[in-house]
């Protein structure tokens, strides 16, 4: 038989595990009971309704078979009274615009012709101002032309925009055009003959390499020269052509031309011509009395 210690040790162990499982079964049982009362719980408390959304709500109920055919019957017939009214309000419409077109006509025809002559008229105004002067214009000019030329066509463009533009700037910008004129021929004289010359003279083949690679140069010089002078030219002409339309400059072209046409006559020929006219001799029906010294 086993010792009186060792037999109470195992009683003692297997009461401590009785009770640990009479716990643990406790533990799961109560678990389990509050588990069944909130689902009790749950199923006694009222569902919450679900929220119908607008559109159902605003939807009429829908109607009985008879009472769908007879709204169907009515909604067609207010559609044709409908659509008999706009007809009627359209023939109403064409007719009166019909009665108003042939009393009207005349003035909306004579509408359009005022602002198509309005807008001619602001074409020719703007047409008659100068422009604004280019970025770099007439770059092939010498320095002192060129800023004398520069501070020129300011002037006209600012007395064009305020319209005091005077026939004494006309003239002195035209004094300054000539000029540079003059020099633009010189310049495009003198670089067609180099660029001939150099042209022929990279055509020869007994040319070293060094003569051969500086004459390209030269000529590929001369070409952006040349480039340089059309575009000058073009400028020139463009400026040209926007100061003829200027009112002093037309004034300048009249003046010129009544001088041209008035014939050249001597004193002699002035003289005996005024001696024929006897409205100049005798003023107030007296005749005029040369005494001789």
């Amino acid at each position: 038989m086993a010792e009186p210690p060792q037999t109470l040790a195992l009683a003692g162990l297997i009461l401590l595990n009785l009770l640990l499982t009479a716990a643990a079964l406790y533990l799961n049982v109560r678990r389990v009971l509050r588990a069944r009362r909130r689902a009790q719980q749950q199923q006694q408390q009222p569902l919450p309704q679900q929220p119908v959304p607008e559109a159902a709500a605003r939807e009429p109920p829908a109607p009985e078979e008879g009472e769908g055919e007879e709204q169907a019957d009515e909604g067609g017939r207010e559609k044709q009274q409908q659509q008999r009214r706009r007809r009627r309000a359209r023939r109403r419409r064409q007719q009166h615009d019909g009665e108003g077109a042939e009393g009207g006509g005349d003035a909306r025809a004579a509408a359009p012709s005022a602002k198509a002559a309005g807008r001619e008229g602001k074409a020719a105004e703007e047409e008659s101002l100068l422009p604004r002067r280019p970025q770099f214009p007439l770059a092939s000019v010498a320095g002192a032309l060129q800023r004398r030329i520069n501070a020129r066509y300011d002037d006209l463009a600012r007395a064009s925009e305020a319209r005091c533009l005077t026939i004494e700037q006309v003239n002195e910008f035209l004094n300054c055009l000539t000029d540079a004129r003059n020099e633009l021929l010189q310049r495009c004289e003198s670089v067609q003959r180099s660029f001939k010359i150099k042209k022929a003279m990279l055509s020869n083949h007994r040319n070293y390499r060094s003569s051969y690679d500086r004459l390209f140069d030269q000529v590929c010089r001369l070409e952006a020269e040349r480039d340089n002078l059309k575009k000058d030219a073009a400028i020139y002409n463009y400026i040209q052509e926007r100061l003829q339309k200027s009112v002093p400059y037309k004034m300048i072209m009249e003046l010129s031309a009544m001088e041209m046409e008035a014939p050249e006559i001597s004193f002699e020929e002035l003289l005996a011509k005024e001696k024929e006219d006897t409205a100049f001799w005798q003023p107030n029906g007296k005749m005029r009395s040369i005494s001789s010294k």
